[in-house]
């Protein structure tokens, strides 16, 4: 079944010489494993490993099947560009240090559209912030 829906990255998994896992918490799915085929390597491939940092926020679509642990994507979109989360020391041991967290804590495989939707805003706010505390 073809999906179409918004993730937040929690982890990736380098996997093989060019493939990664990479464990995303979705609007419509909740957690979900994705296995990457060769997106280490390919430069000319639509999803590049640089959207898959940590509490990226992205527009996937899937090739959902019930019976996989993990899943595949189809085509990869920025949903949000961050201007200072990945590239600010202090934000980015914050951003590590969330996407631990909710890597361990998130275990529902069902859709929380307001959870997805707090998670969403707290990022944006993060990243827009000049003056935050650890």
């Amino acid at each position: 079944m073809l999906i179409n829906t918004n993730a937040i990255v929690l982890s990736k998994l380098k996997y093989k010489d060019n493939d990664l896992i990479v464990k995303c918490y979705t609007e419509q799915l909740g957690v979900v494993s994705f296995l990457l085929r060769g997106v280490l390597k390919s430069k000319k491939s639509n999803t590049k490993a640089a959207y898959f940092q940590l509490l990226s926020q992205l527009q996937l679509s899937i090739n959902h099947k019930e019976n996989r642990s993990l899943q595949s994507v189809i085509d990869t979109k920025m949903n949000h560009v961050y201007s200072s989360l990945h590239t600010h020391v202090l934000k980015s041991a914050i951003v590590m240090f969330l996407s631990e967290v909710l890597s361990s804590t998130l275990k529902e495989e069902e859709p929380n559209e307001t959870l997805f939707s707090y998670m969403e805003t707290t990022l944006l706010w993060l990243d827009e912030q000049s003056e935050f505390s650890n």
